[in-house]
């Protein structure tokens, strides 16, 4: 599609009872391109974006789209995208076919469902020759699980309760503690009575992140629920552990691909059809 630059393409071809996976597709908007115009398509899909922040536009409706929103486009609906922030958006796409259509869809995946869909691209990105049948096995495998997240996430399946190993509940439990967040992941894993080392390994083995990358993201779920919440981007810095503003402001960004001054803005409204744009001279 025009206005697009893939970075992933693998076609899947996958027929389940009253579902068919297509292919799947992980895109960014090119540079020079601040909007996707109207379109539908014959097949439903599965949109997740990965980075960036703009309005999703479905039909008279408009979304505001953040980094982990996970939308489910119905076949035959036509929906649009404006971007509003300076980084392009990076898009995973799932194109499939719903024997049962259900009506579109929005949602947020909890962290524990963006460290485990993360982890299924990165192996796909992986890939050294996508055309073997090892990848084409892989690249199906993977397919579904993201599926499986996405169907959760949206409510299509009902979301699956994890049981938490009690270390990684110990460790979480201390890296919130507001009166502990000038200590390192080192200091927070000694208190627990663990060797930093260690501790780490075993993190990064059940969950997928390191214990800085768990306390980043216990910082960052802090400062979204603070902006949300409609807390100045000093009150959720500090909310977060943070005492520098401008240190505060660049991570987030980082983190999240918005400014956390226009996190919490909402989209503005769509133009009525009929009013157009003034032709440039």
């Amino acid at each position: 599609m025009k206005g697009l630059r893939p970075l992933l393409l693998q076609k899947i071809n996958i027929r389940l009872p009253g579902v068919d996976v297509m292919q799947l597709r992980i895109h960014r908007h090119l540079p020079e391109v601040d909007r996707l115009e109207t379109h539908s398509h014959r097949h439903g899909q599965l949109l997740c974006y990965l980075s960036g922040a703009g309005t999703l536009i479905v039909g008279n409706d408009e979304h505001a789209v953040l980094p982990g929103m996970v939308a489910w486009i119905p076949a035959g609906t036509a929906h649009a995208f404006r971007e509003t922030s300076g980084r392009r958006p990076l898009c995973l796409a799932l194109d499939i076919k719903l024997q049962q259509q259900p009506k579109e869809r929005m949602a947020m995946l909890n962290h524990s469902e963006s460290v485990r869909m993360r982890l299924q691209l990165s192996e796909l990105g992986q890939l050294k020759d996508p055309a073997s049948m090892e990848a084409k096995l892989l690249t199906a495998s993977r397919a579904l699980s993201i599926l499986d997240i996405q169907f959760r996430a949206l409510g299509f399946l009902p979301r699956e309760p994890r049981p938490t190993p009690g270390f990684i509940k110990s460790f979480t439990r201390l890296a919130a503690d507001p009166g502990l967040q000038s200590e390192s992941v080192g200091e927070l894993a000694r208190r627990m009575g663990q060797d930093p080392d260690y501790l780490n390994r075993r993190f990064k083995r059940e969950t997928g992140l390191t214990l800085r990358q768990q306390r980043d993201a216990i910082r960052l779920e802090a400062g979204k629920a603070s902006l949300l919440a409609g807390s100045s981007v000093g009150e959720a810095a500090e909310k977060a552990g943070f005492d520098d503003l401008n240190y505060f402001s660049r991570w987030f960004k980082r983190h999240t691909g918005v400014a956390p001054s226009r996190f919490a803005q909402k989209p503005a409204p769509t133009r009525r059809k009929g009013h157009s744009d003034k032709h440039k001279k």
